[in-house]
């Protein structure tokens, strides 16, 4: 299930200082899984539970989405980037001082079905989110599950990719990520401020691909061989439901 990290920030967010270029950039993402009958209570919970955490001063920004198409529509995803390995170390202090997780247990964990914890690593130079500094009302995430021992060919590819689209400015923004543990795992993500931002580009990638190489051969076997990489896919669509900004005032 992780997959679903979306992730869902980035780079600059909210303006957010990013990790030097040298360090891994990092996204982190809990999924929440209501207890049959309490998506309610659950939702109302971790309002509060946020609430708390500003109270007690919090020091990052989140972001509260849920999914949308699919089954288990119920789930709540918090989300958090940009990080690097020691910022997560000093955050996780800064928990344990301000008592986070005991608020966390005592009131929301009694709602709670299944909790799920990704930490997935940005892949920059093949992502394009310059100049994008706001949350998006909506995320379309497609997981992508690598065969076995295709993750560094994936990665090889992710760039190649990545670099047409830029040269085609097929799209205008998008996000990559590699979700560390677990299943192996690339993200895509995009940005969306409406629900009619899903209408379908026309021409299609493939096509479109052709017509910037001058040569629809070449382009479908540049598809077909990132296609061969993976074993399955899953795409949902999030919806945002609250930004939280260290500072602010408690709803």
């Amino acid at each position: 299930m992780a997959r679903w990290i979306l992730a869902l920030w980035w780079l600059a967010l909210l303006g957010l200082p990013v990790p030097a270029q040298a360090e891994r950039i990092l996204m982190d993402a809990f999924l929440v899984t209501p207890l049959p009958g309490q998506r309610g209570p659950l939702e109302q919970a971790i309002h509060e539970h946020l609430d708390f955490r500003l109270s007690k001063g919090e020091t990052r920004p989140w972001l509260l989405y849920t999914p949308t198409l699919g089954k288990n529509i119920g789930r709540l995803m918090l989300f958090h980037c940009c990080v690097s390995w020691e910022e997560l170390e000093r955050y996780h202090a800064w928990e344990d001082d301000a008592e986070t997780t005991a608020h966390w247990m005592n009131f929301v964990e009694p709602f709670i079905q299944r909790l799920d914890h990704y930490i997935s690593e940005v892949d920059v130079n093949s992502s394009n989110w310059e100049g994008y500094g706001k949350p998006s009302p909506y995320l379309s995430v497609t997981e992508l599950h690598l065969h076995a021992g295709h993750r560094d060919r994936a990665m090889k590819d992710v760039a190649t990719i990545s670099n047409h689209v830029k040269a085609m400015d097929w799209l205008p923004r998008w996000l990559w990520s590699w979700q560390l543990g677990g299943d192996p795992v690339l993200n895509l993500i995009i940005p969306q401020d409406r629900l009619s931002d899903m209408s379908v580009h026309v021409p299609g990638f493939e096509q479109a691909l052709g017509e910037h190489l001058g040569d629809g051969r070449k382009a479908r076997s540049l598809v077909e061989e990132w296609n061969v990489h993976f074993e399955e896919s899953h795409f949902q669509l999030y919806r945002l439901l609250r930004t939280v900004e260290p500072g602010e005032t408690e709803e």
